[in-house]
């Protein structure tokens, strides 16, 4: 059989381990021996390393089975220089490898958790409206069962604006609150006439703006047989799809919807600017997004942008019921004065909004980062 002898002796041992080792094989390397031997011979060369072994003794012994193939037979002393097939470790780490291999064949989830955040943090902007914030007061008096405009399509409608109110690219909206500037101007009440403002807006804007306007239900028509997308659909096309009609737009009494229309559109609260919070999240991510920009473009054309919005929409629909379903933050410093939600049981209010868009990012964010786990 052919072998080869791996020695990793330290000091005197290394000296008494090369005169058996030369006696019976080639030296091939300082610390390394290949020969043809049968088995008595190999037992002979044990036997002798045995009676030499030291505490600064290791020799392996590896048996070559085919040209891609080795099998480790014995090891002679420590056997701490040597892992369970026989290699020896040339770097030591207390990082968990595991985890950085399983994100190597995941090239956008960069842009996938940059997407989720950014989407995390403007989902529920539509809740600052006078609207929303009057139907969370405890006691109010409001006996109508839904919204005028969804807020998650006001959500949208105020990302429109603020991409309109820097220059309509993904490098104005994007730089602007990455270099912490937001000019949250009061839409103008046309806004609301808007039906369909998403396949107008730059390539990340719109990723961004679907993730926001589907983040409770799916953007469908009422007869969903009449609605038959094409694969080679761009996503121009299945963005000026969803309109405003679509399931976010109560709308049974005129009269009653244009007064009730007007406060979507107005913010006599807070602003979600003054929460330092807030906007230093939204500034990260925003730089981030701009940085994965081209990976956008590159998922755009090659239709993969379906794959990665599924993943993002993901993360963010289970960061939201998550976060949720918690108690409110005891320590949080209020200074919008805006609410998110209410407590299911006491009615009472519960967490502010600039919290809740916090904390749904973060754990948004986190289940991004171990997608690449679940195919394990």
């Amino acid at each position: 059989m052919m072998v080869t002898f791996v020695s990793q002796c330290e000091k005197n041992a290394l000296k008494k381990t090369r005169r058996v080792l030369d006696a019976f094989a080639n030296r091939i390397g300082d610390n390394t021996w290949q020969t043809l031997i049968t088995e008595d011979g190999l037992l002979t060369v044990k036997k002798m390393l045995r009676k030499t072994a030291s505490k600064n003794t290791a020799v392996s012994c590896h048996w070559i089975r085919s040209r891609s193939r080795s099998q480790l037979l014995w090891v002679v002393g420590s056997r701490k220089k040597f892992n369970e097939e026989g290699v020896v470790p040339v770097n030591t780490t207390r990082r968990n490898l595991l985890k950085s291999e399983i994100e190597n064949d995941w090239h956008y989830l960069p842009l996938i958790k940059s997407l989720t955040a950014v989407a995390a943090l403007l989902h529920d902007w539509g809740k600052a409206s006078a609207l929303f914030q009057e139907k969370l007061t405890p006691n109010s008096n409001n006996t109508f069962k839904g919204d005028p405009i969804r807020h998650e399509w006001i959500s949208v409608l105020l990302l429109h604006a603020l991409v309109e109110s820097s220059d309509g690219t993904d490098e104005g909206w994007l730089t602007q609150l990455s270099n912490g500037s937001l000019s949250e101007n009061e839409p103008k009440q046309p806004l609301a006439n808007i039906t369909s403002p998403l396949g107008s807006l730059p390539p990340l804007a719109q990723l961004v703006a679907w993730l926001v306007v589907s983040h409770h239900r799916l953007p469908l028509p009422p007869n969903q047989n009449d609605y038959k997308a094409e694969k080679a659909e761009s996503i121009e096309q299945m963005l000026n799809r969803i309109q405003q009609t679509w399931g976010y737009e109560n709308r049974y009494d005129e009269a009653e919807y244009a007064q009730r229309v007007k406060k979507c559109f107005q913010f006599p609260k807070g602003r979600l600017s003054q929460s330092s919070q807030w906007f230093s999240k939204l500034k990260r991510w925003s730089k981030q997004l701009l940085e994965n920009q081209v990976q956008a473009q590159t998922c755009i054309e090659n239709g993969s942008f379906r794959l990665v919005l599924t993943h993002a929409r993901l993360c963010l629909m289970l960061g939201d019921h998550y976060y949720s379903s918690q108690d409110a933050a005891k320590n949080w410093q209020d200074k919008t004065g805006l609410f998110a939600n209410t407590d299911r049981k006491t009615k009472a209010l519960k967490q502010k909004l600039d919290e809740h868009l916090v904390g749904v990012a973060h754990h948004a964010t986190q289940t991004a980062h171990l997608l690449p786990a679940f195919e394990k």
